[in-house]
């Protein structure tokens, strides 16, 4: 990739960082469960405040829409970490995939690249802000405890402070449900890469996660979070409108000589190989 094209993807990638990370809080959290219609279908469909600050009746339970990814899914091998290997981001997000013939894996790379690092970047700048009554309870302390807690450190149970083992979790599934509305995995989203949808979801399910902590100490299971290993569901349109330094990836011609490279050595390798045949 050249120096100015380069430039160009980096510009683009800031722009949608900077655009994605206004406003992310969940910062109206409230410590009973105020759900009315115990669902979240109508929050991500864009019919938003559903939890906003009634005294609704209490939800034993909720259940997602299914196709998230679940956080070892997601962020398991480093999968969003520039340069790591392996075809893990082209699962998620199909859509990379587009207008490549299937022979052309050196593309795929460098679009899954580009990817990688968006969201990689996407995941540190984003933060939750969270109330300060749910603070001291997931940090379980009403001194040491933090209102702001980035992607990053929910999901892996990094920064400081850090919140107790038994507690982690729940940042840890919030922030991947966020994960999950926002970039459009779940059925039913027709508002991805929308904050708002994706923030009041995370809302729910973290008042719902702290309610079952505080009441039976138990969780809300893979199945009822929605995590079944689905796919970003995001038009194609919108997806290549959105993430355009995406596909201003080139093919590096090294990476190609490098792949020519690695397949000449391994053949090399093989006893008996001979041509012709």
């Amino acid at each position: 990739m050249g120096i100015e094209q380069n430039q160009t993807s980096v510009t683009k990638r800031r722009q949608f960082i900077k655009k994605a990370g206004a406003g992310v809080a969940v910062s109206s959290l409230p410590m009973k469960s105020v759900w009315g219609a115990c669902s979240v279908s109508g929050v991500m469909s864009g019919n938003l405040s559903q939890t906003g600050g009634g005294a609704g009746e209490t939800c034993g339970t909720v259940v997602m829409p299914n196709g998230g990814r679940s956080p070892g899914s997601w962020f398991q091998g480093n999968t969003w970490t520039p340069g790591s290997n392996g075809d893990s981001p082209a699962s998620v997000f199909p859509q990379l995939n587009s207008g490549i013939s299937s022979n052309d894996k050196c593309l795929l790379d460098a679009r899954i690249e580009e990817m990688r690092t968006i969201v990689n970047q996407f995941i540190v700048d984003t933060h939750l802000t969270i109330s300060e009554s749910a603070a001291k309870y997931i940090f379980d302390s009403d001194t040491f405890y933090s209102t702001s807690v980035s992607l990053t450190d929910a999901i892996f149970g990094t920064g400081s402070p850090v919140a107790p083992p038994n507690r982690k979790s729940i940042l840890r599934h919030t922030a991947t449900v966020y994960m999950n509305v926002y970039f459009g995995l779940y059925n039913g989203v027709s508002l991805p890469l929308n904050h708002s949808a994706a923030m009041e979801t995370a809302e729910i399910v973290m008042a719902a996660l702290i309610q079952m902590k505080q009441t039976t100490d138990t969780s809300l299971s893979d199945a009822q979070l929605g995590y079944t290993d689905g796919h970003s569901q995001i038009i194609q349109s919108t997806f290549e409108s959105e993430f355009s330094a995406v596909f201003d990836a080139a093919c590096s011609g090294d990476a190609k000589d490098k792949d020519k490279d690695k397949d000449k050595d391994k053949d090399s390798g093989k006893p008996g190989k001979w041509k012709g045949r």
